[in-house]
Order: structure tokens, then sequence, then C-alpha cells
């Protein structure tokens, strides 16, 4: 649904994996070590992080950052949980 609606407004719909799904792992194990990297506030700050820095890969890509262009964080379950806590955060 984000997608027809990002497309009937000229917009984009981007998926972020998080941090320790699939192959984000920034560490090589699952140790309790690494773990200490996976809260809620390690992924606000991923997050923010890409916004200000991610070049999107399509013409114009690079003018596009949330100091640019709205952007929206949308989510189901944890992930609404999580674009929540963006905003306040």
């Amino acid at each position: 649904m984000t997608g027809e609606i990002a497309q009937r407004e000229s917009g984009a719909v981007i998926m972020i994996e998080h941090r320790f799904y699939g192959l984000s792992n920034p560490y090589p194990d699952l140790s309790v070590k690494s773990f200490e990297v996976h809260t809620v506030d390690q992924a606000i700050d991923d997050f923010d992080y890409f916004a200000r820095h991610v070049t999107l890969p399509f013409p114009g890509g690079d003018q596009i950052g949330p100091d640019k262009a709205p952007w929206i964080f949308a989510g189901g379950s944890y992930s609404g949980a999580l674009a929540a806590w963006i905003k306040v955060a």
C-alpha cells in the first residue's frame, strides 16, 4: 500500500533492513557482546544516520534528504513502534 501511495504522489518507498536481520549483522557472530549494539536507541541512530547520508539510486537521489523533501517513517508491529519512537527521539 505504501508503494501505491508513493507512486501516486511521485514519491519513493525505501525499505531498510534492521541491524542483525538478514546480512546486516555488524559483527561476525551472535555473541552477547555483539548484541550490546542491538538496542532501540541504536536502531533510531541507524535510521537517522541513513536519512542524513544516503544517496538514493535514481536521478536527483542526492537531493532528496529529509531536509529537502518530506519523509514519512511507517511500519506495523515493531517497525510501527519504532516509527513512533523515532518521532519523539
